[in-house]
């Protein structure tokens, strides 16, 4: 008798590019994000945060479409979460360019790093090079200090969709704590005692500037603030402390701005404390 040894096959991933937009009204934006790929052969969700006179509608079976009168980066992020439908996400900004072979880099690191829940990558600047500082190392970090951008970010949609984690909806654009969402988004991931893995290698353009590059703006200060409440509780107000003579001290803010930046981040404490009671 002949035995049949059956080998499982490996289930090929997929991956699906979530793109956070507004007021859009016709898909002709994509064509500068991918110029290295056919449109046809990407899959992408778009979340068009605008009036509903301003309905965008896509022709493609690929490129799916939700439409929502709610505003807010946070809220554009979640309800992608919700509605995506790959095993892994990419959140992205509608004025990034992805670089060719991105969408490989991406599945391969999920294929290298198999227990990860997120993974993030490097982005460049219009000159090609890197735009800020990344660890010395690609592998799992359980570190929350180091900032992180957005698009850098990848996801298991899966692990997510168990643990019911979307980003909190108090911080990012369009609220009054602009900023720092991402690294709360990190934090819940850690605390779940779900991996977090970082390659070094880069997918996209942009030419934004960082938030780390405006530290002695109200809003980060704010942002940074409310942050740290959610980790520190009311140690936070001897964080603030530290944080404004190091802005002061690198420049980011003058002598006179010292007692001014505090007053900023202790309000931002104070209207965090109510928002999550």
């Amino acid at each position: 008798m002949n035995r049949v040894s059956s080998v499982k096959m490996r289930h090929k991933q997929t991956l699906e590019i979530l793109i956070s937009t507004m007021n859009r009204k016709d898909l002709s934006f994509l064509k500068p994000m991918f110029p290295n790929h056919d449109l046809a052969d990407l899959k992408i969700l778009i979340v068009n945060q605008t009036k509903s006179s301003n309905w965008l509608e896509s022709d493609y079976e690929n490129i799916r479409v939700i439409n929502s009168n709610e505003f807010g980066l946070s809220k554009s992020r979640n309800l992608a979460l919700q509605n995506a439908s790959a095993d892994i996400v990419l959140f992205a900004d509608d004025d990034v360019v992805y670089l060719e072979n991105f969408e490989n880099i991406i599945l391969a690191a999920y294929q290298k790093y198999t227990s990860a829940a997120l993974i993030s990558f490097q982005f460049l600047n219009d000159s090609g090079q890197l735009k800020k500082e990344y660890p010395a190392e690609e592998g799992f970090i359980t570190s929350t200090k180091r900032p992180l951008s957005s698009v850098e970010i990848s996801v298991n949609l899966n692990s997510f969709r168990k643990q019911k984690i979307y980003f909190n909806e108090n911080f990012g654009l369009g609220t009054e704590f602009p900023a720092t969402e991402e690294q709360i988004f990190r934090r819940q991931i850690l605390k779940k005692g779900m991996k977090v893995a970082f390659v070094s290698k880069p997918i996209l353009i942009h030419s934004d500037e960082t938030s780390a590059s405006n530290q002695g703006s109200e809003s980060f200060i704010k942002a940074m603030s409310a942050q740290k409440f959610l980790a520190y509780g009311n140690f936070a107000y001897l964080w603030l402390l530290k944080f404004v003579f190091f802005l002061f001290r690198h420049k980011f803010i003058t002598a006179k701005d010292i007692l001014k930046s505090y007053q900023i981040g202790s309000k931002a404490i104070q209207n965090i404390k109510k928002s999550e009671a």
